[in-house]
């Protein structure tokens, strides 16, 4: 397994890396996509007159999956192999994205990987990421809720404790994973020098990871931008004091590496969480979703109900006198060709009921 941290940083590096060399000792990095998604100009059609809007497009990160998750990873599965781990155990719902990203690219860097995973609203989105995830070589192991993840989590260690195994926050939201978005932050600051009028940006959030890394990055990079980020999913997972644990635990891993972080009380200044888009829940898609899926399709941009549509509803909802920001987290692509090989009678049987109910 390659480990670009011991290399010299070079223009393929993460912009983090680049901008601080010395830290590329001390923060493992294994390169899993694209070094810089492109921003772009996209002009959306609403029922209220054409908005034009920048875009993010993390959602071309990688192949085959790109999204959000992968700059989480580069950094985690470097972490896990300078660990000597041989496994990978983390956990979400049933169409979690983290855990189809996990299972990909952990399968093919040579870990076995353990998803622990919990129902939500099934849609055929929901079910083609569950069969990937089977598809893919992951080990799944059925939680009836979400609040039951740590001890599917410790279940799961405690079956595989020969193999080393390696916990991978949900979302791949910790000190580690946000790293890549303190990363992307610092790239998108340098993609807009020159750009004055830019209110917000968008973003979905879930488990705060990309929301307090891109934070973090653009105010390190002396470019504080507004950050709207768009609650999908409850509560006791999206909330402010969650955030500030976060961003001041990554603030302490980049100190550790030798990297200057800002104040934490100004990271968190440049940021609002929005409440009003979740509708009855995580999972369970919103007119206003349906509508901004239905406006950002006609302009070449696919959304998924769960998380980038309700984002996307928050930001055209709001009036602006600039151009907004959109960060595109959904994946381009997606290994469709292995959840129509997916052997449905190998799957387990919890899970086999949850599809078919």
């Amino acid at each position: 397994m390659t480990n670009r941290s011991t290399l010299p940083p070079s223009a393929t590096a993460p912009a983090l890396l680049r901008r601080y060399p010395a830290a590329a000792e001390r923060i493992p990095w294994l390169p899993l996509g694209c070094a810089v998604t492109p921003v772009e100009t996209v002009h959306v059609e609403t029922a209220t007159g054409r908005r034009t809007i920048l875009v993010k497009r993390d959602d071309l990160t990688a192949e085959p999956y790109g999204g959000n998750k992968v700059r989480k990873l580069e950094f985690i599965l470097a972490d896990a192999a300078q660990r000597g781990a041989q496994r990978l155990i983390t956990a979400g719902a049933a169409g979690s994205h983290h855990a189809l990203a996990t299972t990909l690219y952990g399968r093919a860097n040579g870990f076995a990987v353990t998803l622990v995973l919990f129902p939500q609203a099934r849609t055929d989105h929901v079910r083609d990421v569950l069969l990937m995830d089977h598809g893919a070589g992951a080990s799944l192991r059925f939680i009836r809720r979400m609040e039951l993840v740590p001890l599917g989590v410790a279940a799961a260690r405690i079956q595989h404790w020969r193999e080393r195994p390696y916990i991978v926050a949900p979302g791949g939201s910790d000190p580690i994973g946000t790293l890549g978005y303190v990363s992307a932050g610092l790239e998108l600051a340098e993609q807009i020098e020159g750009i004055d009028q830019v209110p917000a940006v968008y973003v979905a959030a879930g488990t705060l990871g990309t929301v307090a890394g891109l934070a973090l990055g653009l105010v390190l990079a002396g470019r504080p931008l507004p950050i709207r980020a768009v609650r999908i999913t409850s509560r006791i997972v999206t909330n402010e004091r969650a955030l500030r644990g976060l961003i001041e635990a990554t603030a302490a891993r980049l100190r550790d590496a030798g990297v200057e972080p800002p104040d934490v009380a100004r990271v968190l200044e440049t940021i609002e969480l929005h409440h009003d888009q979740l509708g009855e829940g995580y999972g369970r898609e919103t007119h206003a979703g349906r509508v901004a899926t239905r406006a950002f399709a006609a302009a070449g941009l696919r959304l998924d109900p769960t998380y980038t549509a309700k984002a996307a509803a928050a930001l055209l909802a709001a009036p602006h006198d600039g151009v907004p920001m959109f960060l595109h987290t959904l994946s381009a692509a997606e290994p469709l060709h292995l959840a129509r090989a997916a052997d449905l009678a190998r799957l387990p049987a919890r899970f086999r009921s949850y599809l078919e109910r």
